[in-house]
């Protein structure tokens, strides 16, 4: 959980999906936010009907790099996250990650 005064990093996903298959990713998505919530936080998702179709954006807040790693091995062994891997991953056409560091007068600190 965020606590104010405390220091965080940001990974920002963004996702260009297959057209068409946006309710698909949603759905899966959703289903798939549950596997990651243990030291993490799932702090925005993004997507637009307008400009860029079939982007998806979302950010995730962590206190490092190693919380980050951690959590993400705690995912792969959490029975259902690969299913939604395996069902998500066909309906990408392109995918980046970003590690996000907020500045000095950021709130999101």
């Amino acid at each position: 959980m965020l606590r104010s005064g405390e220091k965080h990093i940001y990974e920002m996903r963004s996702y260009r999906l297959k057209p068409g298959t946006m309710i698909e990713w949603g759905n899966n998505w959703a289903r798939a936010i549950n596997y990651r919530r243990n030291n993490d936080e799932p702090f925005a998702g993004f997507f637009s009907q307008i400009g860029r179709l079939y982007n998806v954006h979302h950010i995730w807040c962590y206190k490092s790099l190693q919380a980050r790693k951690e959590t993400r091995e705690a995912a792969w062994r959490s029975p259902g996250w690969d299913e939604c891997v395996a069902y998500t991953v066909p309906l990408i056409r392109e995918m980046h990650c970003r590690i996000l560091a907020p500045t000095e007068f950021s709130p999101t600190q």
